[in-house]
């Protein structure tokens, strides 16, 4: 019995736990300032040496992986486009004993925004993760919902097309077609093209710039405007 309880001893000693937090992100739009205060966050508790040694951050230029351990230097690189998708965050620590201690992983892409927080600390976890998620909750790109709800917008315009052909029918409204037409169009675009070309998860801007008549602007207001057309057409032969 002596010798089970010793062996059953010696095992718990060789078993380590780690906690992890792992979640996905709503789209977000971060400039280069929001790049640097987002570093900060993420290398909060680490010390120097493992900065200088297990902090990295990476993107890819067509086939080029490019990664340095400081974002300075990182977003100085002259060849980086105007807007980025592809970005990835990722440090680890290490205790006294060399043993892995605690990991942040952050992934940015057009199609998926991961964070992963890992460490034997639960507290430390939980805190790094909640403070990142928050302050990239604060950096929320403005067409978000269009991204996230995307499949009921979908439906949402899928009804509002057939409504709009079967009243145009049923009023004798022929020949006022281009309305639906346009909200045909909008409504393949949505089906058919890969939107995070327009409207990435992670829309990242590299180069500071303060350009209005961005691609996402000028195609989510024009899709607004088409939505607001179409309700048009389906309620004005009502109202008249």
């Amino acid at each position: 019995m002596v010798g089970q309880k010793s062996e059953s001893g010696m095992g718990m000693e060789n078993i380590e736990k780690r906690y992890e937090r792992k979640g996905k992100i709503r789209p977000c739009f971060l400039n280069r300032r929001d790049l640097l205060d987002l570093t900060a966050i993420i290398q909060e508790t680490f010390t120097k040496a493992e900065l200088e040694r297990y902090f990295r951050v990476s993107t890819n230029l067509g086939n080029t992986r490019v990664f340095s351990n400081s974002v300075e230097d990182f977003l100085s690189q002259t060849e980086f486009p105007q807007r980025i998708s592809e970005l990835s965050f990722w440090i680890e620590g290490w205790d006294t004993k060399m043993r892995f201690d605690k990991v942040v992983l952050l992934d940015f892409s057009k199609y998926s925004i991961q964070l992963c927080v890992e460490g034997i600390d639960p507290v430390w976890v939980y805190d790094k993760y909640n403070k990142i998620a928050k302050f990239l909750k604060s950096k929320s790109a403005w067409y978000w919902p269009m991204i996230v709800f995307e499949k009921i917008v979908i439906f949402a315009i899928t009804v509002i097309l057939i409504s709009n052909f079967i009243i145009s029918f049923q009023f004798g409204k022929e020949k006022y077609y281009f309305d639906k037409v346009a909200l045909l169009v909008l409504w393949a675009f949505l089906i058919l093209f890969d939107t995070r070309k327009v409207w990435p998860y992670a829309n990242i801007r590299i180069k500071n710039d303060k350009a209005i008549f961005t691609k996402e602007n000028l195609s989510m207001t024009l899709a607004i405007l088409v939505l607001a057309w179409a309700m048009a057409g389906i309620f004005w032969p009502i109202l008249k």
